[in-house]
């Protein structure tokens, strides 16, 4: 393997774990603190329209469900965007396997630097 500098490895695993970490971050702001995701709208949204989480209940003889949508709406017209989020969770957490996968692969610095230990008997 090739000799790779301990920053760009270390810049790798910080990306990694920030990746990583950051997916359930983003799952639970958008399921109850959803103003937060603001940064997000642009991506999300089309112009003029914000982030909204919308529950809706549905009722049948086995009892009721609850379920919750992200949604992009003006005022008058929503947009359901919960699929556009779920594409960003996992692709950062892909991004992130990725992140690490490399910094893994790259292998320890030290390691190719050290000479070979021959052992005399």
């Amino acid at each position: 393997m090739a000799k790779t500098a301990p920053a760009l490895r270390k810049a790798l695993l910080v990306l990694a774990l920030l990746s990583i970490l950051s997916c359930p971050l983003l799952y639970i702001a958008g399921e109850f603190f959803t103003d937060s995701l603001g940064f997000l709208e642009p991506a999300l949204c089309p112009s003029g329209m914000h982030l909204k989480r919308t529950t809706e209940t549905i009722s049948d003889p086995r009892g009721n469900a609850t379920g919750s949508n992200l949604v992009c709406t003006d005022g008058s017209e929503e947009m359901d965007v919960t699929g556009k989020m779920l594409v960003i969770l996992f692709g950062v957490a892909i991004l992130g396997v990725v992140f690490l996968g490399t910094w893994a692969l790259t292998g320890s610095s030290e390691e190719t630097d050290s000479p070979e230990i021959i052992l005399k008997p």
